[in-house]
C-alpha cells in the first residue's frame, strides 16, 4: 500500500488531474479520482489489458461512441426513495440510456480487436422502451401534451378559456368610456392574474378587485369583474393539469424504478469504459507503449522518460533486480539523478494502475507491494525538526516498512550531518533495506558509499553523465559506472593546478576502505505473474560470455580474456595482465567471442595454465582433498596440460 505522501512526491496524483480532462463524463473523473496503484497481480494485468485495448481502438480505428454519457447516479438515488423526476432529470436518463445502445453498436465493431472490452458491453441491457416513452412524454422541459388525452384535454380547455379572457381584457381597454380610468393602454400578469392598471382617483368607477398598487399609489392594478370567473376555471384546470404532469411523471419514474438494478449496473459499465478510454487517451497522448508485467523484481527500461515532461525528457535507460538489488547513483546537481529516481517510482505507479507508460519497446517492469520514498527537503516546521531529522525520520520509517516487493527510492541519502557521519549512516541504512529484501536507487555524493557499492555483490554504482568540456549535465545514466568527482573536473577547468588537485585526490583516496557485513542473497520468489498467466517471466536481456571471449572493461579500458561466467552470480572471472578479477558481469563489455579470436580446435586451456596452478595451491592451503589418490589427480590433470 502506498502512502499519500508517495503518490504526491512521484507526481502521481498530476497524473490523475491530466487523465481526469480526457473523461467524458463526471461519471469517468470520478472513477479517475478514485484511482490508486494496485498490488493485486490478477487486477494489475487486467487493468492493463484494458489499456491496452483502448489505446489499439484509438491508433486503428475511430474510438468508440460515448457521446451523451453523464452521471444519472443522483437521479437513480431519487427514484430509489420513491420520489419522481422533472422533466429535465428524466431527459438526462434518456440521454444516458440512448448512450447505451450507440455504445454497444460502435465497441461490437472491435470485438476481435479488443475482446476483453467487447465482453464487458454484454453486460449493457437495452432500455430503448423507457428511452422511447420518455422522449414521446417529456418535450424540453415540460411535459407533452400528447403523454396522455386527459393532458391534452385540459390544455385545450384552459387555451379556449384563457383566449376568452384576452379578449375581454381587450375589450375593456378598447372602449371609449374606460379610457378616462385607464393609466395606461395595456394588461399584464400579476401572480397568474390578469390585471389592468387604473387611476387610483377612478377606483370606485370600475368593478373589480385590486390585486396592487402602485409604489406612489397613484396606479392601481385591477382584476377586472368580467373576467374573475374565467380567471377561477383556469386555475382549477391548472391544477388539474399539474396533477395529470405528476402522474405521467410517476409513470415514467416507476418505468425506471422497475429496472434501477439493471440500470445501476449500466451506469457502473459506461463509467468504466469512460474511464478506461481516458487512460488510454492519456497514454496515447504521452506516446505510452506495451510492456512486460513482472513478478521477479526487475526493473529493465528502454528509452523511459517522465510523462510531465513530455518529449523535453532524456530518454533513460536503466536496470536493476538482475544480479544487483541496489544502484548506488552519483553526479553532479541538477544533473537529473532525482529525476531519474521520481521516474522509476512513477512509472511503477502508472503501470500498476493499469497506464502504458512512456517506455521503448521491449521494456519490463516488475510489480512492487510498497514503494517507499525519500525525496525533496522534509524539513517539518510544525515538529521542529531540522532537515536532517526529518531525512532520518523517513529513512527510519523506510527501513522499518521494507521487505521483499519493496521499491525503495532515497535522494541525497545521508545529508544533512557531518559528511563523515553521513557516509557511515546511508551505507549502514543501505545494507539494511539491502538485508530486509527491497530494491534500492539512491543518489549521493559521498564517496565511501560509491566505494562500498563498489566492493560487495548485490550493489552497483552509476552515475549521471555530464559534458567535461561544458560542464553541463547530459542526463544520461552510465549503469555500472561510479561517477568521478565533478569537483575535481571544475576545477581543473578553472585553473586550479595539478600540483593541488594531484594533493587533493591523494586525501580523498586515503579513506578507510568499508568492509561488508551481513550481506544476503536472495533467491527468486515464485512468480505471481505466471501464476496468472501460466506463462514465464521474461528475462533480461543479458550477455552470457564463454571462456576464451575477450571483454572490454568499461572503467579501465583494458582488454581482457573470459575465463568462466558465473551466470548464477552475475560476475565474470576475467584474466588481465597475468592476474585474474573476479567483476560484476555489467562492468565489461564484449570485444569479440573466441571463435573470431582462435582457430578451430585450438586448446584454450593454454591460456590460463597459471589459474589452475593458483587454484590447486589454494585448494591444498586450504585442505579440500579427501585423500591422497585425489591430490594425485589433480597434479596428473595439471602435468596432462
Amino acid at each position: 500500500m502506498n502512502s499519500e505522501k508517495t503518490l504526491k512526491i512521484l507526481g502521481y496524483n498530476d497524473i490523475k488531474e491530466q487523465i481526469k480532462t480526457y473523461a467524458s463524463s463526471n461519471l469517468g473523473k470520478r472513477f479517475v479520482d478514485e484511482m490508486m496503484p494496485n498490488t493485486d497481480p490478477r487486477i494489475i494485468l487486467n487493468k492493463y489489458e484494458e489499456v491496452k485495448e483502448a489505446v489499439t481502438i484509438l491508433r486503428e480505428g475511430s474510438g468508440i461512441n460515448l457521446g451523451g454519457i453523464n452521471d444519472i447516479t443522483p437521479y437513480i438515488k431519487k427514484v430509489e426513495i420513491g420520489k419522481f423526476l422533472y422533466p429535465e432529470e428524466l431527459i438526462k436518463v434518456a440521454d444516458f440510456l440512448r448512450c447505451i445502445r450507440n455504445l454497444k453498436k460502435s465497441i461490437e465493431a472491435y470485438k476481435f480487436i479488443a475482446p476483453k472490452l467487447y465482453s464487458y458491453s454484454l453486460g449493457l441491457e437495452s432500455f430503448e422502451a423507457i428511452e422511447n416513452e420518455i422522449e414521446y412524454c417529456i418535450d424540453g422541459c415540460m411535459v407533452h401534451s400528447r403523454a396522455s388525452s386527459a393532458l391534452e384535454k385540459i390544455r385545450k380547455k384552459i387555451e379556449v378559456l384563457h383566449s376568452k379572457r384576452i379578449e375581454k381584457l381587450n375589450n375593456f381597454l378598447n372602449a371609449e368610456n374606460n379610457a378616462k380610468y385607464i393609466q395606461e393602454n395595456y394588461y399584464s400578469q400579476k401572480n397568474d392574474r390578469y390585471v389592468i392598471p387604473i387611476k387610483s382617483s377612478a377606483r370606485k368607477f370600475v368593478q373589480g378587485t385590486v390585486i396592487e398598487a402602485s409604489s406612489s399609489g397613484s396606479t392601481l392594478y385591477i382584476e377586472i369583474d368580467s373576467i374573475k370567473d374565467l380567471t377561477i376555471e383556469i386555475v382549477m384546470l391548472k391544477s388539474q393539469e399539474e396533477e395529470e404532469c405528476i402522474r405521467i411523471l410517476m409513470m415514467l419514474s416507476e418505468m425506471i424504478f422497475e429496472n434501477i438494478n439493471t440500470i445501476r449496473d449500466s451506469i457502473h459499465i459506461i463509467g468504466t469504459y469512460d474511464f478506461i478510454f481516458a487512460k488510454g487517451k492519456y497514454s496515447v497522448e504521452i506516446g505510452g507503449n506495451e510492456i512486460v508485467i513482472r513478478d521477479d523484481e526487475i526493473i529493465d527500461l528502454k528509452k523511459a522518460r517522465h510523462p510531465m515532461l513530455g518529449n523535453k525528457a532524456v530518454p533513460l535507460d536503466i536496470s536493476i533486480g538482475a544480479g544487483y538489488r541496489t544502484l548506488v547513483i552519483t553526479g553532479p546537481n541538477t544533473g537529473g539523478k532525482t529525476i531519474t529516481l521520481k521516474t522509476v517510482g512513477l512509472l511503477v505507479l502508472m503501470t500498476q494502475s493499469g497506464i502504458l507508460p512512456p517506455v521503448g519497446k521491449g521494456s519490463s517492469i516488475s510489480m512492487f507491494n510498497k514503494v517507499l520514498v525519500d525525496i525533496g527537503d522534509l524539513q517539518s516546521i510544525d515538529q521542529s525538526l531540522s532537515t536532517f531529522s526529518g531525512h532520518m525520520k523517513s529513512l527510519i520509517n523506510i527501513v522499518n516498512k521494507s521487505s521483499r516487493r519493496t521499491l525503495v527510492l532515497i535522494d541525497e541519502i545521508g545529508t544533512g550531518t557531518d559528511p563523515k557521519d553521513g557516509e557511515a549512516l546511508g551505507i549502514a541504512i543501505l545494507e539494511e533495506i539491502y538485508n530486509r529484501g527491497a530494491i534500492t536507487l539512491a543518489s549521493t555524493h559521498f564517496s565511501k558509499i560509491k566505494e562500498y557499492s563498489e566492493m560487495h555483490e548485490g550493489f552497483l554504482n552509476a552515475s549521471m553523465d555530464f559534458d567535461r568540456k561544458t560542464l553541463k549535465p547530459l542526463y544520461k545514466l552510465l549503469i555500472g559506472v561510479a561517477g568521478e568527482s565533478n569537483a575535481f573536473w571544475i576545477s581543473k577547468d578553472l585553473g586550479l593546478s595539478d600540483k593541488i588537485l594531484e594533493r587533493a585526490k591523494e586525501i580523498a583516496e586515503s579513506h578507510e576502505m568499508v568492509t561488508a557485513k551481513n550481506i544476503n542473497k536472495f533467491s527468486k520468489k515464485k512468480s505471481r505473474v505466471e501464476a496468472v498467466t501460466g506463462e514465464n517471466t521474461i528475462e533480461s536481456t543479458r550477455t552470457i560470455y564463454n571462456n576464451g571471449d575477450r571483454v572490454l572493461l568499461n572503467e579501465t579500458k583494458k582488454y581482457g580474456l573470459i575465463f568462466e561466467h558465473k551466470v548464477k552470480e552475475y560476475t565474470v572471472n576475467v584474466f588481465i595482465d597475468g592476474e585474474y578479477e573476479e567483476i560484476h558481469e555489467k562492468r565489461v563489455t564484449l570485444d569479440k567471442r573466441r571463435e573470431v579470436l582462435y582457430p578451430e580446435g585450438y586448446d584454450l586451456n593454454q591460456l590460463f595454465i597459471s589459474f589452475k596452478k593458483r587454484k590447486l595451491e589454494k585448494d591444498i592451503r586450504k585442505g579440500r582433498f579427501k585423500n591422497l589418490k585425489e591430490l594425485q589427480e589433480r597434479f596428473d590433470s595439471l602435468n596432462e596440460d
